[in-house]
């Protein structure tokens, strides 16, 4: 762990070693445990319920989402008059996206506050909710937004050797994050267009509930990281 620790640059956000090993590991072990919670036969059921919309990972993954759009719309106020414009917008759209997510993740509320779906959105929601996942020809295919964002994180890893993104590359302490992101939801598009079983695809389907998660978890790392940064940038200039 320490020689890999040699090619993390966690020390330029100014968050210890612990720290940075805890925020690597995380995702191997959760992804490594609720995956043997499924091959288990004993223990997947259990794991389905956790999975299963409204308990217990899902609303885990609103409050995430909800609380890394918010935390970013704070830092991008504390600090407007201090960063260019253009990493104002940068990371205030994507605060305001992981908002809209979180929204969605809930039905904007629906299932809390009991109020119905608007006729005209019933008849073209598959699920009959206020979402915009859930509507005809969206609906069974947000893999590759999920896909997408794993790409972009790797992505945005690389792109630490450019010294124009210097302030919104993404920590390389992220990778495992956005490596099991990219990896499992590129089985689910192949899954989408080559049917590898339907003994599978229940198992499939559910889990991506779990990567949703992960893709909270690391949003709000990559935004508490680099506003981090951000601000200890500021403070030696």
């Amino acid at each position: 762990m320490k020689y890999l620790l040699k090619y993390i640059d966690y020390k330029h956000y100014k968050i210890s070693q612990n720290t940075a090993i805890i925020i690597f590991i995380i995702p191997i072990i959760t992804f490594s445990l609720i995956s043997l919670l499924v091959i288990i036969p004993a223990t997947r059921g259990f794991c389905y319920f956790l999975l299963k919309e409204n308990e217990l990972i899902e609303i885990l993954t609103f409050i995430i989402f909800f609380v890394s759009g918010f935390f970013g719309l704070t830092q991008i106020f504390k600090l407007k008059k201090k960063i260019e414009k253009n990493i104002i917008l940068f990371y205030g759209l994507f605060s305001l996206f992981l908002i809209l997510i979180a929204m969605e993740e809930i039905a904007w509320g629906q299932w809390f506050f009991y109020f119905e779906t608007p006729d005209s959105w019933n008849k073209i929601n598959i699920q009959g909710e206020t979402t915009l996942h859930n509507i005809k020809g969206i609906q069974g295919r947000t893999a590759i937004l999920r896909f997408l964002f794993g790409l972009g994180g790797i992505i945005g890893i690389v792109l630490k050797v450019k010294s124009n993104f210097k302030k919104i590359y993404a920590p390389s302490i992220l990778f495992p994050w956005f490596s099991i992101i990219f990896v499992y939801t590129s089985i689910e598009l192949i899954h989408d267009f080559f049917l590898i079983g339907l003994k599978y695809e229940y198992a499939i389907t559910k889990l991506s509930e779990f990567i949703e998660l992960l893709i909270a978890g690391s949003s709000f790392l990559f935004l508490w990281l680099n506003f981090k940064k951000l601000r200890s940038e500021i403070l030696q200039n």
